[in-house]
């Protein structure tokens, strides 16, 4: 409490911490909370067998851009994507830190192992939904997500790996993705910039994903809103085909 003084009053200042005694024989588990889940959090299974792990499942109530990292802040990237299930790959329990990110659903689950220490952490990001005249079949055979990201990141000249597809579902075909920067830039021009170009391009149809583009909205997410803070309304870019930027 007392990290700080100002004169009658205690600073304050505390670590909400939740010890759980849980039943590793069971491989999966969700984690409900009373109220909306901390951007930030930290887990560590405290088991003498490093070999023994669960899978942990958050729901949140709202899309977010969220990175597992371990205890020296490296983040551990999602599991490929599979466009057989049309999401991420399932967690296979091989080593610590495996995670993936159920779209629409809003899920995130990651695997740790005994001894292992990993956290959350909230990341800022563009998240844009595209809809195009497209089947899922033709989409998928024309190169899938994988190709949908080749032709974002030539487009606006950024890497791949900055680009993340959260899901891929029918109407006529929808994607959902985060474009992400280093998290050393704390100024969030970079993004800035990157969001200004994809609008432009949207806006003036320079943006080639493979088919008519008929919807597209974007929502820029912060890492330092507070937790119970609603994220912001989703901007139309292109309404039905017609430019509404």
């Amino acid at each position: 409490m007392d990290h700080v003084w100002d004169g009658f009053y205690a600073g304050q200042k505390r670590q909400s911490r939740f010890p759980v005694i849980i039943n590793v024989n069971q491989g999966e588990w969700d984690l409900e909370y009373t109220g909306t889940p901390a951007k930030k959090q930290y887990f560590i299974l405290k088991h003498e067998d490093p070999t023994i792990g669960i899978t942990l499942r958050i729901a949140y109530p709202g899309a977010g851009s969220y990175s597992v990292t371990d205890k020296n802040d490296k983040v551990i990237e999602m599991n490929q994507w599979d466009d057989k299930t049309k999401n991420y790959g399932e967690i296979k329990q091989t080593k610590c830190g495996e995670n993936r990110f159920i779209g629409v659903k809003n899920i995130l689950e990651f695997y740790i192992t005994g001894g292992c220490e990993l956290n959350i952490i909230p990341r800022d990001a563009i998240q844009t939904l595209v809809r195009m005249e497209w089947t899922f079949d033709e989409f998928f055979a024309k190169g899938g997500t994988t190709a949908f990201v080749d032709r974002v990141a030539g487009s606006l000249g950024i890497h791949a790996s900055t680009i993340k597809v959260v899901s891929v579902y029918q109407g006529s075909l929808v994607v959902n993705y985060d474009i992400t920067v280093d998290s050393d830039d704390d100024s969030g021009t970079a993004l800035a910039a990157i969001k200004a170009k994809q609008t432009q391009q949207f806006a003036t149809g320079t943006m080639d994903l493979g088919a008519p583009i008929l919807d597209v909205a974007t929502t820029s997410v912060s890492s330092k809103a507070a937790a119970t803070a609603a994220p912001p309304p989703p901007e139309p870019v292109v309404s039905d085909g017609v430019v509404s930027a």
